[in-house]
């Protein structure tokens, strides 16, 4: 067998686990695992580790098979930084879950119709059942009505639908178009159901490593075991997780009950990210959930952790969470807390991030619409979008004085100055006359204090320095001519309800269009709690909040002391089903294991007493590291 004396160097298995995981990866003799990898412990330099040594030694002989090795992870940015780890190479195919997903179902477009067939049925009978259930006229009863004829549309186009189309990473509006939620739910059927579908996966992919594995579908995890317990002699499953860090609810509840007894089971317990404070502190934090336990590397540093207790009716968070930073530059004798954007502060919620960042007038409206929550979270939502890669970089260019990104995005851009225009003008320089006063006169706005969005859209569209994207236009046709809508207008168009959020949005001051760029790009200080998995930072605030988080799944009072736990909270802890204190104290485990350095935890309670003296009877912090403020 030849090995790719390229890579020898890169593989060198010091790590027991990692020695251990090798020996599952044999084509001729392949076993599937399950890895154990808590917070901070290296998990994707092992995985690297296990691709890497997969090519080395097994590289050759699998691409002779047309065989590829699949990895599927949770978010883009992960597919992208294991891709650069193993530098593109072609032998692995690295996806998230629903672009794996569509790549196994895409092309049988037959059973894909049929399965929507009975699905579509048995969605609208149980609409039906549900309506004949409750009464008539509520928004529940309007809304259910809604979704039977919208799915019955949907079943009569089914027979004239010769193909579907899919797109990860879009909105999938096309009438043709699957929505994430069935993508999964097919693949899973057909692994399932289709001994075709499960050969096909084997034959492409005879190792498949799922990072996150608690987080990944629950359906989709139990057709991989049925795949896997169906055709172990060819196939190799590896799943990497850790239970403690689920915090999406469709994932798998207590995986590693069902990992079945002949699967391998490496552990990697050391905790190579937190100070040893901070590894003490999360220890505690699952210690009533189960047996693992991580430990600080040797040579980790002490840290420093800190619980600030504040009362809820604290009028301005933001001015306290100043205050408590400094206080914390103070105890950790570290400045980089005075400068909050040398730390990463988390919340809760999106919307909470975008107060205290200030860019609510732009995000809160666009959110209200279920179907663009993707696009605004990603930064892809089009009537955004035009304002970030067209506007923005047009007026940042010309603040600085640099002419040349200035002539060369307006010339790419905008209808005065495309080819067909430039010749048949008499005198093309008259153009670009008309074209600079369009930008001068765009810059004007700003001599007149802040503009906000809809100026700068009227003013750009004005002066054709771009043409108005087809996701704004009609916002655009009412703010040109507000006198020419109507309330009964906007009550006949369907689209209303995203107009009316458009013409919201653009309200908001212009300058909150880069504060919310710079926050969806990860540039900002503030993140949210789900956000950061997997991502380290030296300096960790973690906001936990529940009366402005609004939310119902999770509840840190319960958890810390400030409340009760509800009568469904103990029957569900009753039949081992999941609490919203179990979904929280996931979720602090997660935030709490990003501090690389220190870590402070502000609580806004009901009852700040009572949390003291909970956390210090807990151990989780002494009386010392608790911060209480009335």
């Amino acid at each position: 067998m030849t090995v790719d004396l390229a890579l020898t160097s890169n593989i060198a298995l010091d790590d027991p686990v990692d020695e251990e995981i090798s020996h599952y990866l044999n084509p001729k003799e392949p076993k599937s695992f399950f890895l154990f990898a808590g917070a901070g412990s290296g998990k994707t330099r092992s995985l690297v580790k296990a691709l890497n040594f997969i090519r080395s030694t097994h590289g050759r002989e699998l691409a002779l098979h047309g065989h590829r090795v699949g990895v599927i992870t949770y978010t883009n940015a992960a597919c992208d930084e294991i891709n650069r780890r193993i530098d593109f190479y072609p032998l692995f195919y690295v996806a998230t879950i629903h672009s794996f997903a569509w790549e196994l179902i895409r092309g049988f477009h037959h059973d894909i119709r049929e399965w929507l067939r009975e699905n579509l049925k048995a969605e609208i009978q149980q609409l039906q059942v549900e309506e004949e259930k409750g009464r008539a006229g509520t928004k529940a009863s309007i809304t259910r009505q809604a979704k039977i004829e919208s799915k019955g549309r949907r079943l009569e186009r089914l027979d004239d639908t010769k193909e579907f189309s899919y797109s990860p990473n879009g909105e999938n509006s096309e009438p043709n178009a699957l929505n994430h939620t069935e993508v999964i739910a097919i693949c899973a059927a057909f692994l399932s159901h289709k001994p075709l579908m499960s050969s096909i996966l084997v034959g492409r992919f005879p190792f498949l490593l799922v990072d996150e594995s608690q987080d990944t579908n629950r359906h989709l995890i139990d057709a991989l075991f049925i795949v896997e317990k169906e055709q172990s002699d060819h196939f190799s499953l590896g799943l990497i997780g850790d239970l403690m860090q689920r915090i999406y609810q469709d994932g798998k509840e207590r995986i590693e009950d069902e990992i079945p007894e002949d699967w391998g089971k490496p552990s990697k317990q050391l905790n190579h990210r937190c100070p040893k404070r901070v590894v003490q502190l999360i220890n505690k934090i699952r210690e009533t959930v189960d047996t693992h336990i991580q430990d600080p590397r040797s040579d980790a540093i002490e840290g420093h952790v800190k619980l600030f207790v504040r009362s809820s009716g604290s009028a301005n968070r933001k001015d306290t969470e100043d205050t408590i930073r400094d206080h914390m530059a103070e105890y950790s004798k570290d400045d980089g807390w005075s400068d909050r954007d040398q730390c990463k502060i988390l919340t809760l919620e999106h919307h909470m991030s975008a107060v205290r960042l200030g860019f609510e007038n732009v995000f809160n409206p666009l959110y209200a619409i279920d179907s663009w929550r993707t696009g605004l979270l990603d930064g892809s939502l089009p009537p955004l979008r035009f304002f970030i890669q067209s506007v923005l970089p047009l007026v940042e260019a010309q603040r600085v004085g640099d002419r040349f990104t200035v002539s060369k995005l307006v010339r790419q851009s905008s209808p005065l100055l495309t080819p067909n225009a430039l010749e048949a003008a008499a005198d093309p320089s008259e153009l670009l006359r008309k074209a600079q006063a369009g930008v001068d006169a765009l810059m004007a706005l700003w001599e007149e204090g802040e503009p906000s969005s809809g100026d700068v859209l009227l003013c750009v569209a004005e002066h054709m320095l771009f043409e108005v994207p087809e996701s704004l236009l009609s916002a655009y046709t009412v703010l040109k001519n507000p006198a020419g809508s109507s309330d009964e207008d906007e009550e006949a168009d369907p689209l209303s309800e995203r107009v009316s959020a458009v013409l919201s949005f653009l309200k908001a001051p212009y300058s909150e269009i880069d504060v919310y760029r710079r926050y969806v790009n990860g540039l900002a200080s503030f993140d949210t709690h789900q956000g950061v998995k997997g991502l380290e930072f030296q300096r960790v605030m973690v906001i936990l909040d529940d009366a402005e988080a609004r939310g119902f799944l999770f509840s840190y009072g319960k958890l810390i002391g400030d409340k009760e736990l509800s009568a469904t909270d103990r029957k569900n802890i009753r039949e081992g089903k999941d609490s919203s204190a179990d979904r929280t104290r996931r979720l602090l485990y997660v935030t709490c294991s990003r501090a690389g350095s220190s870590l402070a935890l502000v609580v806004y309670a009901e009852n700040p007493e009572a949390v003291k003296t909970q956390m210090v009877q807990d151990g989780w912090f002494t009386a010392e590291e608790v911060d209480v403020v009335l």
